[in-house]
Parts: structure tokens; sequence; C-alpha cells
């Protein structure tokens, strides 16, 4: 028989304790395969499927196991843990060329929306392993069990280190380092840190009482802020058409637009989570809510214009993405509610909790798909950014190489190689920013050849004289931080010592701040100097740029000599 008790946590101890046991040695067993790189270390793809298993399945047997449901558990355990590693083993391939890729931003956005999946896939397997009609009521209250029991068992898990490092450390203060060894070796810490954890997770789901009186207290602080919430989200929209969105789109107003409705959508549904037919708030207080609820698609109105403009000037982006899928999402929610209102009057509730069951299906599914090829939002944002540039929206210089070298791993890392290739015989500036971006680890195993980045210097009709060219090469490699920014290069020539031989000044266009650099010979070697402007602006950089080209320049004596004085040279500015 099912277990038709949502109070019942009892399973036992030793088995949990085991399965928090296995999830230590687990990720003990992964984190060593980094350490003395063994596979599969060099393989993300099977990195991320392992641990993304080692911390998922654990967390949903600790959490969900109780007397009577444990083959429902497991069984729902199975699937989902299959569902993670597949969708782990399709990021973990994003993240190859390994040595090219960083995927720093693409492990942070896959570990935010596993866990949104974690914790709503869990409480979905804990209500149907209880045997009762889903109910939002029901949902609500095992979703905060489960976020304060984990929460509370990680704090409990810190504190057990806490006092590890204590002990270790007061040893090592009397030269004594045994315990300071032992407890900061893998071997150690993984295992016991795991049981610590599993051991908290046993204490707080005993005390499920205590958890959902703590729930219950929350509701009652949120009862007021929510009025507060709604009266403010009514007087902006009041104000709205007086000040204008031009003040909003200026200060990001389609994401402030987002956290508003998302604050909304989270007090509203932690406020009205018990019987639909029981009211927190007096009718006259009730109404004002709801008022404020069904103003809720105005903001999803604002939002999608302004993201539609954003969109319009500058293509998708990996933000634009997200915040797209997040606009869709409390546009469903603010419908659905808006719906129950225009329906059900006083009685909307009802409608709140049908509409919140099935959302939170849909938001545990899209956070699957936007791990895999569906809704890959990297790949959008590569095909978006070069279609601007093949329709000449923007130009080569302009592009935004860095973005796709930072944030869009593997297909920002293949969509530059491709444009490298295409753009090699007519634009090799681009090829040379290219290289720069991936120069620490040498580009398609070469890094640019003094051939190559020669190639790309406008030379304004001057020969390069002997020797010179490896001498800017040399300067230029040092820095391919630099070379990543440059957008040309110009090579002029003129006398600025009278001594009727002439220095040569290499121009940087770069998308920040144009750099000069002067080149002349001294002892038969080729010596470089910086060329510094007196008044540094970003728009005078630019005339320089423009006057290099038409060949505007000359030299100029100083009005002040330098002095010397002890040794020490001054120079007027």
């Amino acid at each position: 028989m099912k277990n038709n008790s949502l109070n019942n946590q009892n399973f036992p101890s030793k088995t949990l304790l085991l399965i928090a046991l296995a999830q230590g040695l687990a990720l003990l067993l992964l984190h060593q395969s980094i350490e003395f790189k063994f596979w599969p270390y060099e393989n993300p793809q099977w990195l991320f499927s392992f641990y993304s298993i080692a911390t998922v399945t654990p967390i949903m047997l600790l959490l969900g196991l109780s007397d009577g449901s444990e083959r429902t558990v497991y069984r729902w355990a199975l699937c989902f843990s299959v569902a993670v590693f597949f969708v782990g083993y399709y990021i973990g391939s994003q993240a190859l060329p390994i040595t090219h890729v960083n995927y720093s931003g693409l492990l942070v956005a896959f570990v935010l929306t596993l866990l949104v999946a974690t914790f709503k896939g869990l409480m979905y397997v804990q209500h149907l392993a209880a045997g009762v009609p889903l109910s939002y009521s029901m949902l609500f209250r095992l979703s905060w069990r489960n976020f304060l029991t984990l929460a509370l068992s990680l704090l409990f898990t810190l504190c057990c280190w806490g006092v590890l490092m204590l002990w270790a450390g007061l040893f090592k203060a009397i030269d004594i380092d045994f315990f300071y060894d032992l407890f900061t070796e893998p071997w150690f810490y993984y295992p016991t840190l795991a049981l610590a954890n599993g051991f908290g997770v046993i204490i707080f789901r005993q005390q499920s009482n205590v958890i959902d009186t703590i729930t219950r207290i929350q509701q009652a602080l949120m009862k007021f802020l929510l009025v507060f919430l709604v009266f403010v989200s009514i007087l902006f929209l009041v104000t709205l058409p007086f000040a204008g969105l031009s003040p909003l789109w200026e200060s990001g107003g389609s994401m402030l637009i987002l956290c508003m409705q998302a604050i909304m959508l989270f007090f509203i549904n932690a406020v009205y989570q018990d019987d639909p037919e029981s009211n927190p708030y007096p009718i006259t207080l009730h109404r004002f809510i709801y008022l404020g609820v069904a103003l809720l698609p105005i903001y999803s109105v604002i939002s999608a214009y302004g993201l539609s403009l954003r969109i319009d000037q500058y293509g998708w982006s990996l933000s634009r993405c997200w915040a797209f899928l997040l606009w869709a999402l409390f546009a469903l929610f603010s419908l659905g509610y808006l719906w129950g209102i225009v329906k059900l009057k006083d009685h909307w509730l009802r409608q709140l909790s049908w509409v919140n069951v099935r959302m939170g299906l849909l938001v545990l599914v899209l956070m699957f798909i936007v791990n895999s090829p569906l809704m890959d939002f990297r790949k959008i944002s590569v095909s978006s950014q070069l279609s601007r540039l093949d329709s000449g929206k923007i130009s080569l210089s302009e592009f935004d190489y860095q973005y796709f070298r930072r944030n869009l791993v593997k297909p920002g890392y293949l969509a530059l190689k491709e444009l490298k290739e295409n753009v090699s015989k007519t634009h090799p500036e681009i090829v040379v920013r290219i290289n720069a971006l991936y120069a620490k680890v040498e580009f398609d195993g070469v890094g640019s050849s003094e051939e190559l980045f020669l190639s790309a210097i406008n030379t304004m009709g001057l020969e390069i004289p002997s020797g010179l060219g490896n001498a800017i090469y040399g300067l230029m490699s040092k820095s391919p931080w630099r070379i990543s920014n440059n957008i040309d290069y110009y090579l002029f020539s003129v006398d600025l010592n009278s001594d009727s031989k002439p220095e040569y000044i290499l121009a940087e266009e770069s998308n920040n701040l144009n750099q000069l650099t002067m080149f002349y010979m001294k002892n038969g070697e080729w010596k470089s100097r910086s060329l510094n402007m007196v008044f540094v602006d970003r728009n005078l950089s630019e005339v320089v740029i423009d006057a290099v080209k038409k060949k505007e320049y000359q030299a100029r004596e100083a009005q002040w000599n330098d002095i010397e004085i002890g040794g020490v040279l001054f120079r007027v500015k």
C-alpha cells in the first residue's frame, strides 16, 4: 500500500547513511580523476554526466524515500537520473575542445537549471509516492520541507567541517600537523562531509512539524509584505504613463520588470498556498490583492516590448534568451491567474492551484530542454549574431569576437574558426584578432605567424625596413589581450628628432583607446617607445586614426626643452 500520509518521514537511517556515503565516495572518485589525471578528467561530457548523477540522485533518495513508497521513489529517481545523465553529457560536449573553451558560464547555468529541475522533480515524485491527487497546497509544503531540510543539513555539514578545522588548527598551533593533514585529504573529507550531510537530512526529516512551523511563520510575514508589494506595483503602473518608457529602458527596464513580476509571483504563491476556500485577508484587502494580480499581464506587455527592442537592435544573446524564457513563464503564470479572476472573481484561488500544478511541470520540462539541442541558447546566439554580420547590420570591425570566445563555448569556437577561414585572404587583421583570443593555448596548434601579422598592417605605401617587422611582431606578441581588441593597424614614417632619418609609427585602431608606438634604430637595433596623447580623449583618439589614414601628420618641435637635475629628467607638460 502506498504511503498516504505526508507526515510519514520514517525510513531506516542505515540505508540513508549508506546512500550518503556512496555519494561521498562517488564525488571523491571524480575528484581524484581530475587530481591524478585519469579518465574521465579530459572528457567534460562524461565528467558533467557523472557529477550530475552523483549530486542529484542521492539528494532525491535522501529526501524522497519513506516507508511504503520505496519502489515508486526508486523508479522515478532512476528515470530522472537517466534524463540528467543525457543532458549532462550534452552540456559537457559543449565544453569541447576543453583547451580552447571557457566553460565557467556554461557550468553555472547548468548547475542552476539542474537545481531547479531537481527541486521540482523531487516534490512531484514525493507527491506521486504519497498516492494522493496532485494539489498545489501539498506541493507547496513539500517544496518548503525539501528546501529547509536540505539548507539546514548543509548548514550542519558546514558546522561539522568548522569543528574539524578548529580541531586541526588547535593541534597545528602546538606543532602537531597530523590532524590538519588528515582533515584536508580528499579521501577523508569527501566521505566525512557526505555522511554529515546525510545525518543532517535524517535529523531534520524527523522534525517535519518544526519545518512546517517555520513555513507558516514565513507565510505570515509575507502576508503583510504582499500588500505593500501590490501597492508599489499598482503605483508604478499609474505613474508610468507620466514618466514614459524611455527612462525605464535607460536603466535596464526589461530586467527590472521581470524582477518585479518574479517577486510578485513568489509572494502570491507563498501566501495563497493552503486551502483555496480559505482566505488570509479580509474581503476588501483580498480584492485589492487580486487587482494587483490582474494587472500583472501589463508588466508582461511592457517587458515584451523592451525585449523586442533590444533583440531588434542587437540580436539574440545568452542573457536575452534567458530573459525571454523568464518572460514567457511569468506571462503564462500571469495570464492563468487573470483568467481565474475573470472567471471566478473572489474564488480565483481555485484557478491558482490548477495553474501552479501544471506550470510546475512545464518549468521542470523546460529545465531539461534548455540543456538539450532542442533549445540551446548558445547556438541561437551564434546564429543570430552571424546573421547580423551577414546582413551588414554590423561590420567585421564591430563584431564582438570576445563574446563568442568567453560565453558561447563550442558553438562560438566553431563559428570563429569558420569565420577566420572565410576572411583569411581579405581581412588578415581579423584572423590575427581571433588568434589573439586563443594565444595562450595556441589556436589550432599555432599562433599568428610573423608573416600573417605583418600582412594585417596597412603600410600606407611604405616598405618595411629590414628587422622592423620582427621588432613589431616581437612587441605585439607579448600582449595578446591588446591584439584581441585591435581593429586595424597602420604604419607610417616621420622624422621626430631632426636627424634626417625617419622613425616609424605603428598606429593601432582599437575598440578601446587607440595606441601609437614609435620604432627607431639605435646601435643597429630597432627600439620602441610609446607615444602618449597630451590630453587623453577617446573622441580625439578616433580623430587621430582618421588623420593617419589621410596622411595628415608632421613632426613638431617641443616648445620647452627637458631639464636634467641631479640626473633626474623633468619635462614640461
